[in-house]
């Protein structure tokens, strides 16, 4: 039996990647962690800025740092909280 999250939530980690055409903003499900809808189909968002990144996890609710850290954001969110952040997709 597959035990499921508390509210429809899934267990994200936030990266940010520096790639050749500059800031990716992604949200990945944190493999063995808790999830209550599938995430395939969550798109990376591109940010001009770091920033950027940082008040879209505040916006959502998820927490607030002056700069996004090395070892990357975990929590647990809901699919309107990925909304929120602005992440896309069929999830």
């Amino acid at each position: 039996m597959r035990r499921l999250s508390v509210a429809g939530t899934n267990l994200v980690v936030f990266k940010l990647r520096w790639t050749g055409s500059g800031l990716q903003f992604v949200a990945e499900p944190v493999p063995g962690g808790p999830h209550s809808f599938v995430m395939n189909g969550v798109q990376f968002q591109r940010v001009r800025f770091e920033r950027d990144a940082l008040e879209a996890l505040e916006r959502a609710g998820v927490g607030s740092w002056s700069v996004f850290p090395t070892d990357h954001v975990q929590a647990s969110v809901t699919r309107q909280q990925l909304r929120a952040m602005g992440f896309r997709g069929n999830y």
